[in-house]
């Protein structure tokens, strides 16, 4: 079956609460096969407090939209308000790529168009997929530099 890994993160309430609590709601839908560690991020856009993220591997054979149908159905379940772009949130579900799957649509790109930017992602989904490259451009996600990353390692 298929993979593909979610990531999560949350900067308001107890972070790591949510975290948790996101993962057992996916696991209605998904068997996750992996789990990456916990790490402190800082923040991108306006002034907030720092998020947890992580990311998990699922087995599905689901379209990319039906991912996405579930992943804001359990943010919504766990209180995320959409007020300003890049705000703080309780949880934040994000598909940041799917096992040879690239697909764009009005409010979904697979993989994520800014994976290979983001340390705070690309770090935990590699920890659950290390064999992930782009199904485009063929980049193995493995070979980027992430020396300058600033994740501060939380748990495993």
């Amino acid at each position: 079956m298929p993979r593909a890994v979610v990531g999560l993160g949350s900067n308001l309430g107890n972070r790591a609460e949510f975290l948790a609590r996101a993962i057992d709601a996916l696991r209605e839908f998904y068997p996750i096969v992996a789990r990456s560690s916990v790490y402190e991020t800082d923040p991108i856009g306006p002034d907030q407090p720092d998020y947890l993220n992580c990311a998990v591997a699922i087995e599905t054979s689901d379209a990319p939209s039906t991912i996405l149908e579930h992943l804001l159905r359990i943010e919504q379940d766990l209180g995320r308000v959409r007020n300003e772009r890049w705000g703080p949130r309780t949880i934040d579900l994000d598909l940041l790529w799917i096992d040879g799957v690239a697909c764009t649509e009005p409010h979904l790109t697979v993989p994520h168009p800014h994976l290979h930017e983001r340390a705070f992602a690309l770090v935990p989904l590699l920890e659950v997929a290390p064999d992930a490259s782009d199904p485009v451009t063929r980049m193995v996600y493995a070979r980027l530099d992430l020396s300058k990353s600033s994740l501060r390692k939380m748990s495993n």
